[in-house]
């Protein structure tokens, strides 16, 4: 499954970026995630509610206040990506994340049919908190 965005926030691209630096980070944003803990040459295991398989990520690209890229490793596999770019209003947030299940016994696609809808929620939870958090215009 493959999940896209492009977000505009008035916060700033440094604003933004911290709440991504790492994926210990992740939970400040996205309320679907718990506990954090660090794993072996810079892996995180991040608690994900409503779910026995954390997310198990490591960045990939580290570029502050202009993108950050990730890879996932374990039941879920994948990587993902955001991209700051500064504009007149704020930010703008752009990028992906594209996850994949282990095909249990030929189940791998109603497994994804089943996540997606999960995974854009926590992404959607993430957007609105930071939603929230934009200064008065």
């Amino acid at each position: 499954m493959r999940l896209e965005f492009d977000v505009a926030t008035r916060l700033t691209p440094d604003e933004i970026y911290d709440f991504f630096r790492t994926p210990a980070e992740w939970p400040r944003l996205f309320p679907a995630f718990g506990a954090v803990s660090v794993g072996d040459d810079g892996w995180f295991k991040v608690a994900m509610h409503r779910s026995p398989f954390p997310l198990v990520a490591k960045n990939t690209a580290d570029e502050p206040g202009q993108r950050v890229a990730w890879d996932l490793r374990g039941f879920w596999k994948g990587d993902g990506e955001v991209r700051f770019e500064a504009t007149a209003a704020g930010t703008r947030v752009t990028g992906h994340e594209e996850i994949s299940l282990p095909h249990l016994l030929g189940l791998g696609g109603l497994l994804e049919k089943w996540a997606e809808p999960r995974f854009a929620a926590v992404w959607e939870g993430g957007w609105r908190r930071l939603r929230r958090m934009d200064p008065p215009s």
